[in-house]
């Protein structure tokens, strides 16, 4: 039944090949149209499960307070009134924008989505150029910000002061004294009056008044001893302003910032694409080196343009990869059949795999993670497998004096087992990743085992109908243009380097044996101390390298952080969320005293709440009122008439005003009040959690300790807090593949020891590929630790992928072996060129992620190509050696 059936389905596709070649057309076009829809997402949060603890909570934190994602203008010359005039103008055009698009949607109807989208593009949801508003605000509350022990003493000395001088009675006058009495005038003629006591530098005695008291004007050198208590009202309010200019700029001024918070996305979308767009032709518009300074320079940095140049190179570099990759794979495949040919009967399903893998993903998902996108390169090196394997064995016949029609038939039926086979451990290999939770994984798996179940589908009814189509096109075409002779050999043999692998492993069995277990035992010694841990927790290895490159967003961003931003008080720090106002104090000692737990040592420098840009306490404030009401009291317009000038001017200035009320949140400036508010308005639930200098974000094992500290807190009262932030992503991220790489592996392995009993139903072919591919995975995992290449989100998909990709070519060598009844030799000889192939398109597939900016893909692409050349050695070498002994050893046994 199953010949009559497979043998039915490859006769029908002869007989109406041009049927068959169209609708595999039809469906190869309509695939990859509807798969350009497909969307990239390179943020890290898109490999963690929807239902993991931190993904939910972080979640959770975005839905009350948004994404906020972060896009800074840093613009650079030697001229800081160019750099302010730039700035200026920048904020000044992206603030008009955005207040008419407020005001244009505030006219249209509730829910009229068309007239909202009429008003422009919703990227800006505030722009923050300076501190000019902490200035102002600052400046008038000072004495509120000052100690009250300084205000206290303050108050003393000013009333010791006073008292010392002889102003106390005069505290209630409110009128300055009069001034002197001029000069009585001279008539003309007369001689002017004697000088007094006082003119012929004699201390006159003062006049008397009333209280016995001064009253003839300032003296020129008396103060009151306030000038210390001057320098330091003004301190405690500036130390909230890191930038006294009202700029967020460095301290030469040659290096300034605009702050933009957008409504965009902040994880590579499409929206953060069109804002990065408008940005950059805002920017030319405005003709910087002509309007502003010939030097100027101007770059993005922050969330989005991050997460764009992300995207961007990880597309650029997967199309050119899989390009590459493509043209490498099709040459080597001219070059084996010696046919150009060829390119089409082996290319077409391929292809049709490969879009019908990103069809589904985006049907399934609508997107496609950073692991997702090198995907197509990977299923065309892998899924290129089957076709090969049959236009082998299809030519291996005919050269063998087979019929057209006849060869078709057998090649199906001959390599329908193996390819069977294939197909299975290769899916069982991208299935194993799709039972795990982290997406990283089972996303990549999902698609993959798609697009290879695809190309093992179409190579049924799509070679045998290209054969045939290829075949009449080349009866009538000219000579030049058909293809030459066939490598392959009457016997079936496919090239002289086959036929000497196949001898030398015939007569010298035993070397071959030892040499791969010999290698394999020295991999194996360096297995125990890594698979200890074998995790990389460096996460600066696993980015793109491009974003840091001179001009990219990762130079710009070092410049706004380390020259601008560092160590300054109000733009920093990992927001953590609390429920309520009320519950902040409990969450912010639970925090540091969980971090002060910690056996390695404290991480945390600070936690700033809204608090901290308080005054106080109301009470507390209440208390310095009552303290500046004294002092404005006691500096009456008597008093500051007795001083210098210069003193009168400070004390003026120290004098507090009348309309001084306690400080609340509500008050404060928005630049400050923005960060501790949610969507909602409500203020007052939102804290950061401001590190150490030094302590290092790219540090898995430190995110591991932050997350510990931060992540869902319990407090006192029983109350978990669900709290999360990036560090939360991260150290997830790492316990995921904890926990989820053990489990696909271990399922691969299993899957595939199951598939290969069913299918060799030999203890000798089971015992051969098993131990043949095992030997390619301890060599590729101890490869591995000899090269200190550590296990990442990424490249650990390596591992089962090469349980089923590795199975695949020892189990075609030894089908091949029960199929010629033993003959080792010739099963070699006639098999082993398409192994060899399958190897080369499978591992130029992988290697095509090396051109990868992004470090894990290259370290995925690297281990992958070491797991593949050392399972095809132990295929090609090892396994037929081996089987040469075992069956040997058999033989005699039976002969016996």
């Amino acid at each position: 039944m199953f010949r009559r059936i497979v043998g039915g389905l490859v006769d029908a596709a002869g007989r109406r090949p041009a049927v068959v070649l169209i609708l595999s057309l039809f469906f190869m076009f309509g695939s990859w149209t509807y798969a350009r829809k497909l969307e990239l997402r390179s943020d890290f949060l898109e490999l963690l499960p929807r239902d993991s603890p931190g993904f939910k909570a972080f979640e959770h934190q975005l839905g009350r307070v948004g994404g906020s994602a972060t896009f800074l203008v840093v613009v650079e010359s030697p001229d800081r009134k160019a750099n302010e005039a730039f700035v200026d103008e920048l904020s000044g055009e992206l603030e008009t924008q955005a207040a008419k698009r407020k005001t244009c949607v505030a006219a249209c109807a509730e829910g009229d989505a068309a007239c909202k989208g009429a008003c422009g593009p919703d990227f800006v949801s505030y722009v923050e150029s300076g501190t000019k508003d902490l200035n102002d605000f600052f400046e008038k509350r000072k004495w509120l910000y000052a100690r009250l022990s300084d205000l206290e003493e303050a108050d003393e000395t000013l009333d010791h002061e006073i008292a010392y001088r002889g102003f106390v009675e005069r505290l209630d006058d409110d009128e300055p004294p009069p001034p002197p009495s001029p000069p009585p005038k001279t008539a003309p003629g007369a001689k002017p009056a004697a000088p007094s006591a006082t003119d012929a530098g004699v201390a006159a005695a003062p006049p008397a008044t009333d209280a016995g008291v001064a009253d003839a004007g300032a003296d020129p050198h008396l103060t009151l001893g306030m000038d210390k208590y001057y320098e330091r009202w003004k301190s405690s309010s500036s130390k909230f302003n890191d930038f006294p200019s009202g700029y967020f700029a460095n301290d030469a001024g040659t290096i300034m910032v605009v702050r933009i918070v957008s409504n965009a996305s902040g994880t590579g979308g499409y929206s953060g694409d069109l804002f990065l767009a408008d940005m950059t032709k805002r920017i030319a518009d405005l003709h910087i080196t002509e309007k502003f300074h010939p030097q100027m320079k101007v770059g993005f940095a922050g969330d989005i343009p991050n997460a764009v140049a992300e995207k961007e190179s990880t597309l650029s570099e997967a199309a050119w990869a899989s390009g590459i990759a493509f043209l490498l794979i099709l040459g080597g495949i001219v070059v084996y059949y010696r046919s150009p040919w060829s390119l089409i009967v082996i290319a077409i399903p391929a292809l049709m795999g490969v879009g019908a893998a990103y069809a589904f993903a985006t049907a399934a998902f609508g997107f496609v993670n950073t692991p997702g996108a090198f995907l197509g390169a990977i299923i065309l090196g892998n899924g290129i497998n089957y076709p090969i394997v049959l236009l082998s064995r299809y030519r291996e016949f005919r050269a063998r004096g087979m019929e057209k029609q006849e060869a078709r038939r057998e090649a199906v039926l001959n390599a329908f087992r193996a390819e069977l086979v294939g197909a299975s451990v290769a899916s069982i290999a991208y299935g194993s990743l799709t039972i795990t939770h982290f997406r990283g994984f089972s996303q990549f798996g999902t698609i993959g085992f798609v697009g290879m179940l695809l190309v093992w589908v179409a190579i049924v009814p799509v070679v045998p109908a290209m054969i045939v189509t290829i075949e009449w096109l080349q009866e009538r075409l000219p000579p030049w243009l058909r293809d030459p002779t066939p490598a392959v050999a009457s016997d079936g043999s496919s090239g002289v380097v086959m036929r000497s692998i196949a001898k030398v492993t015939e007569r010298w069995p035993i070397a071959f044996v030892i040499v791969p277990l010999v290698f394999t035992a020295w991999a194996a010694t360096h297995l125990p101390a890594y698979l200890r841990d074998p995790w990389e927790y460096n996460f600066s290895k696993l980015g793109s390298r491009s974003s840091k490159q001179v001009g990219g967003p990762g130079e710009w961003s070092n410049k706004a952080d380390n020259e601008v931003f560092r160590g300054k008080q109000n733009i920093s720090g990992t927001l953590i969320l609390a429920d309520t106002p009320e519950q902040v104090p409990a969450l912010e000692k639970q925090i540091l005293d969980s971090d002060k737990a910690d056996p390695k040592g404290q991480l945390i420098e600070e936690i700033v709440t809204v608090h901290h840009f308080l005054p106080g306490t109301p009470e507390q404030q209440k208390e310095k009122l009552a303290v500046l009401e004294r002092i404005r009291e006691r500096m009456t317009p008597y008093v500051l008439h007795q001083v210098s000038e210069e003193e009168r001017r400070r004390l003026d200035e120290m004098r507090p005003p009348e309309d001084l009320t306690v400080v609340v949140p509500k008050d404060l400036p928005p630049l400050i009040k923005r960060r501790f508010e949610e969507n909602n308005g409500k203020l007052g639930t939102l804290m950061y959690i401001k590190y150490k200098y030094g302590v290092s974000f790219s540090d898995g094992r430190t995110l591991l300790r932050m997350a510990k500290t931060t992540d869902n807190v319990k407090l006192p009262d029983g109350t978990l807090v669900q709290t999360a932030s990036r560090s939360t992503i991260f150290a997830e991220m790492i316990r995921s593949m904890e926990r989820d790489g053990p489990l696909a592996t271990g399922a691969s392995f299993i899957a595939v020891t199951i598939v290969v009993i069913i299918a060799t139903r030999s203890r000798i072919g089971t015992f051969s590929v098993l131990l043949a591919l095992t030997m390619g995975v301890a060599c590729l995992v101890g490869l591995a630790a000899y090269t200190q290449t550590r296990l990442n989100f990424f490249n650990f998909i390596a591992l089962p992928i090469t349980f089923g990709i590795g199975c695949e070519y020892p189990f075609n060598v030894f089908d091949r072996t029960r199929l010629l009844k033993g003959d080792v030799t010739s099963a070699v000889s006639r098999t082993g060129g398409a192994v060899a192939l399958c190897s080369y398109t499978t591992t130029i597939g992988y290697g095509s992620m090396l051109f990868s900016d992004n470090q894990a893909l290259q370290s995925f692409g690297r281990l992958a190509m070491w797991g593949e050349i050392a399972c095809t050695v132990t295929a090609l070498l090892f396994l037929p050696s081996l089987l040469h002994l075992l069956l040997r050893t058999k033989k005699r046994a039976g002969q016996t």
